[in-house]
């Protein structure tokens, strides 16, 4: 495999170069230091994958994602801090496939990261680089990158008689996940049911998915936190590195936020997620496997299933990589498998629109 590091930082421009050359499968590194100098070195030759910080001087992440998009399709990798969470964000919808954090200097952190960056490089040679393309050309994005005005939300549902045969839609999601989970909230607009997410993605960067989903789609987004009530109308996602279950106390619903993952490869974990769907809500309750590579949300499924729910599944139609509805799909051949647009409506059927003074 050969990478593109694009980096103003000399520093992370080397720590990237160093740590990449470890791993397996890597047979050469070479590195730009700005926008203008990795447009050259694209147009000279191939690389297999491109890493990219978003904020840089001059010719900034996002007129290099771009450009590759347009003129050198390849899997990009936004490698960046917190400070640029919001432009994070609007890269993944621009074509990034996925986003993780620069390395940190602290003793097992780093360990931790390069794990996190060989998984990367796996998972971009198993996309679908046409689906990253079309989601990327089908909308630049809705909001600019830079904006901190949010759009309108819609305030959760108000049921005074309680939750009663109110529905929860959980929603397990990784690479190519966040656009993906856009356009399905966008087509599934705000009624009353509650909805979670846990999508494969580190700390800090839930917190601005949150906020960007909320900006974009009209529904009540927030990053969950532990023992918070949940509302009809109120999509809550699992903060990175910690696991959201939903959990039911008389007729109310309340997050369960938490670092143990009882032996969970994957964190968030998205079969923990189904499957408190599956015992808090029973029947009316629905499992969603988007887009990602590996198993997370197979098990949950299974479970989603024998409580009486529903489970679907994103098809290989729109699927970035299908790994994760595959998965879902051998073990629970019935669920419906579906493209994304698809999907958007039979939740609709699943779940009538409501209106934002409770009627049904």
């Amino acid at each position: 495999m050969r990478i593109l590091v694009v980096d103003d930082s000399a520093f992370h421009r080397m720590s990237l170069l160093t740590a990449l050359r470890e791993l397996k499968n890597v047979s050469e590194v070479e590195t730009a230091s700005s926008g203008q100098e990795a447009l050259r070195m694209l147009s000279r030759g191939r690389f297999d994958l491109v890493t990219l910080d978003i904020e840089m001087p001059g010719m900034d992440g996002f007129a290099v994602l771009r450009w590759i998009m347009a003129n050198r399709p390849v899997p990009v990798l936004i490698v960046s801090d917190g400070a640029a969470q919001r432009s994070v964000m609007a890269a993944l919808e621009f074509g990034a496939f996925e986003v993780m954090g620069k390395p940190s200097p602290r003793t097992g952190a780093r360990d931790d990261w390069k794990v996190q960056l060989g998984r990367a490089l796996e998972t971009a040679s198993q996309l679908r680089l046409e689906a990253l393309q079309r989601r990327a050309g089908a909308e630049e994005s809705s909001l600019p990158p830079s904006t901190s005005d949010p759009a309108e939300v819609r305030h959760p549902l108000s049921v005074e008689a309680g939750l009663g045969g109110l529905g929860a839609i959980a929603i397990a999601s990784s690479t190519g996940g966040p656009p993906a989970l856009r356009d399905l909230l966008r087509a599934f607009s705000p009624r009353p049911v509650v909805v979670a997410i846990a999508q494969h993605m580190p700390s800090p960067f839930t917190k601005s998915l949150a906020t960007r989903l909320a900006a974009t789609t009209g529904w009540d987004v927030r990053e969950a936190r532990d023992a918070e009530k949940v509302l009809p109308g109120q999509v809550v996602i699992a903060p990175g590195g910690l696991h959201l279950e939903l959990l039911r106390s008389g007729g109310d619903v309340f997050t369960g936020v938490r670092d143990d993952g009882r032996g969970a490869r994957w964190c968030p974990s998205g079969d923990l997620l189904l499957s408190s769907v599956a015992s808090a809500f029973g029947t009316s309750s629905v499992g969603v496997v988007l887009t990602g590579m590996g198993n997370d949300g197979a098990e949950g499924s299974a479970h989603i299933v024998k409580a009486g729910g529903r489970v679907l599944l994103e098809g290989r139609e729109t699927a970035v990589i299908s790994g994760m509805p595959d998965a879902a799909h051998r073990r629970v051949p019935e669920a419906q498998r579906l493209p994304l647009p698809r999907l958007a409506e039979e939740l609709c059927q699943f779940f009538p629109l409501g209106t934002l003074d409770g009627s049904v």
